[in-house]
């Protein structure tokens, strides 16, 4: 797995952490504004080099093509790439319109300056507190976005996972096989999924990058293995996980 990507792996099971377990130990679930806080605190890790929180409504000080000024939840960037973020704390979960205007409010940014945002690499994360419905998760896919909530682990933890070197002592290999060549084309940063041609300057879109049955296996590869390594997860190290949450959410609520 590549170094972007394992940042990205790191950060967004802290935040399904935060998502799965902050309920449990705070008593109550995190309203809107104290969940973006906490997803922009998780954003405080080595890797990143440049952060912003909840409330901006530029990209670290760029304006939007159109000039309109979209609020963006948080976003931090280093030389292994940047994460844009997307917070929800509604009790539908992230929904298909969530999707859609994030990925329009990203776009506007990225338009602004494409010639050099194109040679950089963006993910685009949406953060839940709730259990995202399908159709949501397959619009995510077709986006090129990824979700992040508590129904299961992120697709970067999951095809981390699947490339360690005795993940097939636990786990059937032809689940891990599959995950990881959906998984790898479902995590191709803003720039691969949307390149940009210089010479022509256009925005090119790959409108067959992805078959609906395709989306629809990457999704049971995500619920399936996600429970296997969980279970793992119990029967190898039991309460690790409530532990690191604990941690993470002390940590968070001190940095908010």
């Amino acid at each position: 797995m590549s170094p972007s990507l394992d940042l990205l792996a790191e950060f967004t099971f802290d935040v399904w952490l935060a998502a799965k377990f902050a309920p449990r130990l705070g008593g109550i679930g995190p309203d809107g504004r104290i969940w973006e806080r906490m997803v922009a605190c998780l954003l405080h890790r080595p890797g990143f080099t440049r952060r912003q929180g909840p409330g901006s409504h530029t990209l670290f000080g760029a304006l939007s093509a159109s000039g309109v000024e979209h609020e963006i939840d948080g976003a931090a960037d280093g030389w292994r790439g940047s994460v844009i973020v997307e917070c929800k704390a509604t009790e539908g979960g992230v929904s298909k319109a969530d999707a859609a205007l994030f990925h329009v409010k990203v776009m506007d940014f990225y338009q602004r300056k494409v010639a050099i945002a194109s040679k950089e690499k963006w993910w685009r994360v949406l953060c839940g507190t709730r259990v995202t419905a399908r159709a949501a998760r397959a619009t995510a896919v077709n986006l090129g976005l990824l979700i992040c909530d508590p129904g299961r682990l992120p697709l970067p933890v999951l095809v981390r996972a699947a490339g360690c070197q005795s993940a097939d002592l636990h786990l059937p290999d032809i689940l891990l096989q599959e995950i990881v060549r959906l998984g790898e084309r479902a995590l191709c940063p803003q720039q691969e999924r949307w390149p940009y041609r210089t010479q022509a300057n256009e925005i090119i879109f790959k409108p067959n990058l992805w078959k609906d049955s395709e989306i629809r296996d990457l999704m049971w590869l995500e619920d399936e293995l996600s429970g296997s390594l969980l279970d793992l997860y119990e029967r190898h190290r039991p309460g690790a996980l409530e532990r690191r949450a604990t941690n993470l959410i002390w940590q968070a609520r001190k940095c908010a």
